[in-house]
């Protein structure tokens, strides 16, 4: 083999003449190295290019750790380490090893330059070649990728799978259990104690956690702010909802503000962080219990009754659920309470209810049942014994039961 028979195996010089040739070859250094050697790493600064000449090289990127990445496998008569020596950083994109025994020819980064100075010819062919490999390298990277997502999602799939498979029914519970503790210490621990007037409350979810909750506080000035809301859905994703709602409200509430405006400060402050298809229905009341008026506003909740000895009462107020849409307001309305006069506020566990045949309990029973125990303090008594005797005693809770009562006192 003559001085310049190697370089004709090379296609990056196909068509060069023989002086061509002869120029090339007197500017390469032709090297043998053994297997598994490091010929440069990635991250290192670029100060050769090289042609292939026998065996095979590997490019590899995160040589060495967990990431570890084979790139290309190259050949006889291919070229390595041009990238580093035309970008501006100067350093390796990628490590090279050696597979087998090979040899290769290289020369210096300012032999290089100075060579495609010579041969602009070369410096095109170089150019388009490297572009090939930029779209095979693309086109590698993202079926990669693909079919890295496809595995990650198989192995999420078989994660969840496996979870639901060895989850233990009883540290489940437990942990249910310290959630219903930690939701319940949210809800108001005792009702206040208010001259003139009897309040009682009821909590019951239907799981181990609830989307329904309610609240009372007395304010400085002596009037008595009171709510109750229903997060739709169940479970623990209402829950969280509920929390944060809550505390919202408690943020916003005060005697100085009117019980729409209060709502629309909370809708709007609720929106963003509502979790799609997500919503929360709320009344808020305002009372002077000297007056015996109360001011109030709706957010889609269920109608409070005002319970009279000349029979039931629905108090409206129009407005749209919590956390839909930005930018609602809520009618305000009023409603005066005599002494003998009450209270319920409820969510719609109980009205919503069925019994074996299916029936659903619903509105109608309920004012009958309510405009019987007119006058009577013990509301929610009656109404949890009324709903025992149509469920029947194998009834499983359909749906979270929640009522607040306000009892403006006979003789008061």
């Amino acid at each position: 083999m003559t001085e310049v028979d190697w370089l004709r195996e090379i296609p990056l010089l196909s068509g060069y003449s023989d002086r061509d040739l002869e120029s090339l070859a007197n500017a390469f250094h032709r090297e043998e190295v053994a297997p598994a050697t490091i010929l440069f790493r990635q991250g290192e600064p670029g100060d050769r290019f090289a042609l292939l000449l026998r065996g095979e090289v590997e490019i590899i990127q995160a040589l060495g750790t967990p990431e570890e990445r084979l790139l290309a496998t190259i050949g006889p008569g291919d070229f390595l380490g041009e990238m580093s020596l035309i970008d501006p950083s100067g350093l390796r994109s990628a490590s090279a090893r050696a597979r087998d025994a090979i040899e290769w020819a290289h020369i210096t980064q300012q032999e290089f330059i100075s060579l495609l100075e010579r041969q602009p010819t070369l410096a095109l062919r170089l150019l388009q070649e490297m572009i090939r490999r930029l779209r095979r390298s693309e086109a590698d990277t993202i079926r990669d990728l693909s079919e890295k997502i496809q595995a990650l999602a198989k192995a999420y799939d078989d994660l969840q799978r496996a979870q639901s498979a060895l989850i233990d029914q009883e540290k489940l519970e437990h942990e249910l259990e310290i959630a219903r503790t930690i939701q319940k210490s949210i809800l108001p621990e005792q009702v206040p104690d208010i001259r003139g007037w009897q309040i009682a409350a009821y909590w019951q979810p239907a799981r181990s956690v609830s989307g329904d909750f309610f609240d009372i506080f007395p304010y400085p000035d002596g009037s008595l702010g009171f709510l109750i809301a229903d997060v739709s859905g169940k479970g623990v994703p209402a829950a969280l909802v509920m929390a944060t709602t809550c505390s919202m409200l408690r943020a916003v509430a005060s005697s100085e503000i009117s019980p729409g405006a209060l709502l629309e400060q909370v809708n709007l402050l609720l929106c963003p962080y509502m979790p799609r298809n997500m919503f929360v229905t709320c009344l808020y009341g305002n009372l002077d219990p000297a007056s015996g008026i109360l001011h109030f506003a709706n957010a889609g909740h269920s109608l409070p009754i005002k319970i009279t000895t000349d029979g039931v009462q629905e108090l409206r107020a129009t407005g749209m659920p919590l956390g839909l849409l930005p930018g609602m307001t809520y009618q305000e309305n009023e409603a005066h309470f005599q002494p003998g006069d009450g209270l319920l506020l409820y969510t719609d566990g109980m009205v919503e209810a069925h019994n074996e045949a299916q029936e659903m309990f619903g509105l109608p029973r309920l004012y009958d049942r309510l405009a019987e125990v007119a006058g009577d303090p013990q509301i929610i008594d009656s109404l949890l014994a009324s709903l025992a005797e149509f469920t029947g005693p194998d009834w499983e809770q359909e749906d979270d039961v929640t009522f607040v009562v306000l009892t403006h006192s006979p003789n008061s």
